[in-house]
């Protein structure tokens, strides 16, 4: 016995007698025999019901329809009409007053392969948007490097004594891990720092740091403190 999800022929009526009207009417049509008006849906009522044309119990007798004979505003009709649309495009078009319903029993590839493109679309979609969000980021943090480039070129032109003013400059924009690295390398030009060598291997935070700066500063004899400051560039150097 063939399984059911192998079996070549649908297990759903309406279904299989859809797509048998759609071959009928083709093959009729080959043969240049005489179609009635709305072919497709006269073929598929006579194979699913025996009954070519549609009344209020051949309505009951279609999977997703739910017409109901009291409703004035629908005539059957309307629903032949659209029913034989539907059938001649192969479930592709749904007109009113069909429903979806109507069109997952019928052709539920259909269904199937629209949702496929939804989601191959949302797809498309949410990748742009992850590019847009990864240019973006990189554009930040790019900006923000350069940033930090900026700062640590100001620090390079720093003494001792105008150290903390670039301190409080660039303390609100950046983490002071991310000034530390920059920061010991300068310290390390000044004689006069160099008892803040224990602070940096302690880990001390950058504010304790300056404000043992300023202190140093205030004993720092006057001949160091003037020889330190020629140390600091009064210009940018080419340095390739």
């Amino acid at each position: 016995m063939i399984p059911s999800a192998h079996s070549l022929v649908t297990l759903k009526p309406a279904r299989q007698a859809a797509l048998q009207a759609i071959i009928n009417v083709e093959t009729s049509r080959e043969r240049g025999a005489r179609l009635p008006a709305l072919p497709h849906v006269r073929a598929f009522l006579r194979l699913l019901t025996g009954c070519g044309r549609l009344n209020a119990t051949v309505a009951r007798q279609i999977p997703g329809l739910n017409w109901e004979p009291r409703n004035r505003l629908v005539s059957l009709k309307q629903v032949e009409e659209a029913l034989d649309r539907m059938i001649a495009t192969g479930g592709e078009a749904c007109p009113l007053p069909l429903n979806l319903d109507v069109q997952a029993e019928l052709f539920p590839e259909v269904i199937h392969t629209r949702t496929d493109r939804r989601l191959h679309r949302e797809k498309i979609s949410f990748t742009r948007k992850m590019r847009r969000v990864a240019r973006q980021v990189d554009h930040a943090w790019r900006l923000r490097q350069n940033l930090l480039g900026q700062a640590v070129t100001e620090l390079n032109f720093q003494s001792p004594e105008t150290v903390n003013i670039w301190y409080r400059r660039w303390a609100d924009e950046f983490d002071a891990r991310e000034l530390e690295s920059a920061f010991w390398r300068w310290q390390t030009r000044f004689t006069s720092l160099k008892e803040l060598d224990w602070s940096r291997y302690s880990n001390a935070p950058l504010y304790e740091v300056m404000y043992e700066i300023t202190c140093i500063v205030k004993e720092t004899p006057d001949a160091l403190r003037q020889a330190e400051n020629w140390l600091v560039p009064n210009k940018l150097t080419d340095r390739s």
